[in-house]
């Protein structure tokens, strides 16, 4: 198999996603992008990576700083949108800086289009895997791991980074015998269903399929990613706008829905709202423009903890201490709240939200194998912390993975796992419906509740640390330890959440600690 499995031993540190994911568009700088033809890509270095007759493919490469041929870094290879008949290479621009900013190589390609070299998609294709095995084959010489190449792109150009991956054929003779099979992909709102689909016609309109197989000169269904979809397939992350009007939302998710039921690992981030494109900054002037640059910032923060989680990317480490230089931006939930604020270098959680839940706050992280840490004290008496950590569901989606409730007198775990099964016997609040993502059921495993003086107002650290399948977690050091290990554990963490109940006079919570196991 070529492309490389997730290593459970990996030392994952966690990452603050939250400069990316909560900031307003107007805090944000602006991605440099190049919309021109041929693009103005400043910080690549070019090469030719592909000759057809007089035409010669670019493929723009962006290094990080002291990169060296000795070295073996992970790839990203992307291919721009634009219907096979346009586009520019500058489109992915700014994610290839910010990848090699990061420790990964990055490179754009150009290819073949119709515009500029009257070619059908099925040529298109052919250039995708060329860009591909030429990668590969080079892969001593440029400084990447030939097992750890990334295929991105959008629209067009992640069906093209799809059909690297799905499609049988479309190899030629240059780097003959090299595979073109990526080791994961990033796909941006990608054209994956090229042809109709028994028993779902409403997946894509008939207009559109007609339009489809014009372009591809009637045959459609031989570069149609869905009908290839089988077992061992690299993992793949879809981005994608439920309002996009060129690539319907359902046939992503009917091709999210196979990828999951042949067994590979494909996750699909949905934007309610946004259209085709929503993620391109530099497109829309005004508040689209605004919505789009917030977006580039949020589907790229999704990508780095999805190479983060395959070992391709290291993250960061969290150390919040909340003093001085405490910034907001780093929680999800905006503080200052009603409930919630900083002072004297704590975060103070008071009263009740007013909802069916107590205040809560949320911090993004990203890491399989992490100790997690933090210290918290009531100020009154009554009430409790409760402690989530959200991690992979396993079928593609994001849902809390175990439960920790810091009652006065002891402590209650619950742990959640999920099941595509509805009558699993493990699911108890059968009314809860399905994640509509990933289609997935909610497992509760409900522990019984074990006795712990923490009724004093005083200051207890807590300290979670996962490996593989087990976690351990301790209450001041000593005074409590539990050792769990469940089957659900073994992936990556995505969300810590802090629900408090801590009445008037409050809670605080300070030292907020994420990092690698072993770092």
């Amino acid at each position: 198999m070529i492309f490389r499995s997730i290593s459970t031993a990996a030392c994952l540190i966690a990452i603050n996603l939250v400069a990316f994911t909560v900031r307003a568009a107007d805090d944000q700088p602006e991605p440099p992008v190049s919309w021109k033809y041929p693009p103005e890509m400043t910080g690549s270095r070019v090469e030719v990576y592909r000759t057809i007759g007089d035409v010669k493919l670019n493929a723009y490469i962006f290094e990080p700083k002291g990169h060296a041929k000795t070295d073996h870094r992970p790839v990203a290879v992307f291919f721009f949108g634009g219907g096979w008949k346009g586009g520019t290479p500058g489109q992915f621009l700014p994610q290839c800086l910010h990848l090699a900013e990061r420790g990964m190589v990055a490179i754009s390609v150009d290819y073949r289009v119709l515009s500029r070299h009257g070619v059908l998609p099925q040529e298109c294709v052919k250039d995708a895997k060329a860009a591909i095995r030429w990668v590969r084959a080079n892969a001593a010489r440029l400084g990447v791991d030939s097992d750890r190449i990334v295929a991105g792109g959008g629209s067009a150009g992640g069906h093209l980074a799809a059909a690297t991956a799905l499609l049988p054929g479309f190899e030629d003779a240059d780097n003959a015998g090299v595979s073109s099979m990526p080791n994961a992909m990033l796909l941006f709102n990608p054209a994956v269903v090229m042809a109709p689909v028994d028993g779902h016609p409403e997946v894509v309109p008939a207009e559109k399929l007609a339009d489809i197989a014009e372009r591809c000169d009637g045959r459609p269904l031989e570069v149609s990613p869905y009908h290839f979809v089988r077992a061992g397939l690299p993992p793949s992350i879809i981005f994608h706008g439920m309002n996009d009007e060129a690539v319907p939302f359902p046939s992503v998710q009917l091709f999210h829905e196979a990828m999951i039921t042949a067994g590979n690992r494909c996750e699909l981030k949905a934007y309610e709202g946004q259209p085709h494109g929503f993620f391109n900054p530099g497109r829309w002037k005004d508040e689209a423009g605004a919505g789009a640059k917030l977006h580039y910032y949020k589907t790229l923060a999704e990508v780095d903890a999805f190479l983060v989680s395959l070992d391709y990317l290291k993250p960061l480490p969290i150390h919040e201490t909340f003093g001085a230089d405490f910034d907001a931006k780093h929680f999800t939930t905006p503080i200052p709240n009603k409930n919630t604020e900083v002072r004297d270098g704590v975060m103070w959680t008071r009263g009740s939200s007013g909802g069916k839940y107590p205040p809560m706050v949320y911090l993004p992280v990203a890491g399989k194998d992490l100790e997690i840490s933090f210290r918290y004290r009531h100020l009154g008496d009554g009430g409790m912390v409760w402690f989530f950590v959200d991690g992979d569901d396993g079928f593609g989606s994001v849902d809390h993975m175990l439960r920790v409730k810091l009652l006065r007198n002891g402590v209650q775990l619950e742990v959640d796992a999920h099941s595509m099964d509805p009558n699993h016997p493990m699911r108890q609040n059968t009314g809860r419906p399905a994640d509509p993502v990933s289609k997935a059921f909610r497992l509760n495993e409900f522990l019984p509740i074990e006795e712990v003086d923490l009724k004093a107002n005083a200051w207890h650290g807590v300290k979670l640390v996962f490996r593989g399948e087990n976690a351990r977690l301790s209450i001041d050091d000593q005074l409590w330890v539990k050792e769990l290990k469940r089957a659900n554990f073994d992936a990556a963490k995505r969300k810590l959440l802090w629900m408090q109940n801590g009445g008037e006079a409050g809670i605080e919570i300070d030292d907020v600690r994420v990092v690698g196991v072993g770092e």
